[in-house]
């Protein structure tokens, strides 16, 4: 057997061992975000179907009246999400185009339509009473909520969410004057972050798509 030296690795090698080892602490921290993802359902791929604001900021607070005369914060609906309308009751079209979506989303989630709270913003305090707006919502759903408040209030929500709103007057219609108004819906995720707005015209099933995506992220 020969007693010759075992060979030892050439400089070559020695240079080569920083840039394996570099390719290999890639791979481990590629994998690992693979596994973050898989383990939150892919969320970082997952598109939203309205205008998405980044960063998601805490959604203006709405420091209202209910339909039934109790106060109202948003922290009364925390851990859900929130779909949020500004309108009012004698809207011709918009509004209970956006609250029939409202019954449909609802009915769609099921079971899971507890951990989500639909709700129409007065822009009309001058006709939008409490018992008004409890009237109008039981044609859609019972358990929709209702906020009206004095004007200032509501000007700051609307000024806050960014509403245009403009009162036009009809003398002689029966309805004397209607409201033109942006008509965005917008979702306020279970952290309390306002996080997606809708155009008017966004289906049901989109919007339904979104906040089932929302829950069960909420749920892991």
């Amino acid at each position: 057997m020969s007693d010759q030296p075992s060979p030892q690795p050439t400089a070559s090698a020695h240079r080569l061992l920083p840039i394996i080892g570099g390719f290999v602490l890639v791979a481990a921290v590629a994998i690992a975000l693979w596994w973050v993802l898989i383990g939150r359902g892919g969320s970082a791929d997952y598109v939203y179907h309205g205008g998405v604001y980044s960063p998601a900021a805490p959604a203006a607070a709405l420091d209202l009246t209910d339909q039934h005369g109790n106060p109202f914060s948003l922290g009364q609906l925390k851990d859900k999400v929130v779909l949020v309308y500004f309108g009012y009751t004698t809207c011709p079209d918009l509004c209970p185009t956006t609250l029939s979506d409202f019954s449909t989303i609802k009915e769609g989630l099921g079971p899971l339509a507890d951990n989500v709270a639909f709700m129409l913003v007065t822009i009309d305090p001058d006709r939008d009473s409490e018992a008004r707006l409890s009237e109008y919502l039981k044609f859609f759903d019972p358990e929709f909520i209702g906020l009206t408040g004095d004007p200032a209030a509501l000007t700051a929500a609307q000024q806050a969410y960014g509403v245009s709103v403009e009162r036009v007057e009809y003398p002689e219609s029966a309805t004397k004057y209607l409201m033109n108004h942006s008509a965005l819906t917008y979702l306020i995720d279970p952290e309390g972050n306002l996080l997606v707005s809708y155009p008017y015209g966004t289906t049901a099933a989109d919007i339904e798509a979104d906040v089932r995506h929302i829950l069960s992220e909420n749920a892991r």
